[in-house]
Formats: C-alpha cells, sequence, structure tokens
C-alpha cells in the first residue's frame, strides 16, 4: 500500500480510522486489567490482546503494575511485568477474588480488635487513636463464611512464559 499520494492531514485522519477500528475490535475473550500505580487502582478495559500488550508495555513496572486475568487460550507471548493468568470465566474470576479478599481481611481485622482490646498495656504514642470498625461477632461470622465458602470456582493459573519446562510461579 503506497501512502505517499496522502498529505498529512490525510494521513492523519486515516491513522485516526485505523486507530478507532483496533480499539473497537473485540476478539471474544474478555481481559480483566487490575492497574496499580502511584497508590491509585482501577480497571482498565480492552478487547483483544494486542491493546492487552500495548496497556503491558504502558505498566511495565516503571509507573505502575497491571495484573492480567482472561480466559484467552494463549497469552504466552504476552510481555507482562504482573501476573498474567488464565482464569475460565469471569465468575470463576470474581467469586476467587471474593475468596482471596475474605482470606486476608480475616487475620487484618484480628490483628486490628486485638491491639484496640490491649490499647491499655502500651505507651500512649502507640495507642491506636480510633476504634475498630469491627466486632469479634463480625470476625466470627466471617469465619463461619469461609469455611462454608462454595469452592467450585477454578483460580487463576499462570500462563507459561519463556520455558515451557520451568515450574509455574504464581
Amino acid at each position: 500500500m503506497d501512502l505517499t499520494q496522502y498529505n498529512i492531514n490525510q494521513l492523519v485522519e486515516l491513522r485516526n480510522e485505523v486507530n478507532n477500528l483496533i480499539h473497537a475490535y473485540e476478539d471474544g475473550y474478555f481481559y480483566i486489567c487490575n492497574v496499580s500505580s502511584y497508590g491509585r487502582r482501577w480497571k482498565e478495559h480492552v478487547g483483544n490482546e494486542h491493546l492487552l500488550q500495548e496497556l503491558c508495555w504502558r505498566y511495565d513496572g516503571d509507573v505502575g503494575i497491571l495484573n492480567v486475568y482472561s480466559n484467552n487460550p494463549d497469552l504466552s507471548y504476552i510481555d507482562n511485568y504482573g501476573e498474567l493468568c488464565y482464569v475460565p470465566t469471569e465468575d470463576d474470576y470474581q467469586r476467587w477474588k471474593d475468596y482471596e479478599l475474605l482470606k486476608r481481611t480475616i487475620p487484618e481485622l484480628e490483628d486490628e480488635l486485638a491491639k484496640w482490646d490491649a490499647r491499655d498495656q502500651v505507651p500512649f504514642r502507640e495507642r491506636p487513636h480510633f476504634g475498630p470498625t469491627h466486632t469479634w461477632e463480625d470476625i466470627a461470622k466471617y469465619k463461619k463464611e469461609l469455611e462454608e465458602y462454595d469452592m467450585s470456582f477454578t483460580a487463576p493459573t499462570p500462563y507459561r512464559v519463556n520455558n515451557p519446562e520451568e515450574p509455574l510461579t504464581a
């Protein structure tokens, strides 16, 4: 394709049209892209693996980290600084994420409540300034919820990267 016949305005218009087509293209897979950058967290939405690779390059560890979860069967060629994991469905991802949050939250709340309960045994400057937002009854309820959690979801698994002989790491 010879583009030398176009002037600069036509080339810019052509570039914009092509970029719009690339951004609008959906390849049929989902890509859950969680960005962490400068203390902020948000989700980015992409519809194809080419936009995913561009996003991975943008958040390459210098300005942020991108964790990707997708049902695309092969993303092992994607270059990403953060996590790059396969998960069969968005529902599996959400149930796994909720389970991990509950599992991580219980010890944090227990620690917060223990520090609050022992506040009179530590020097004033080391005491917590604000009371906890949860109670021991809440923690008991969360523990029961964790014990009874429906574990029928499939947890994300990392794609193989580089050497297929290397063990997978999460």
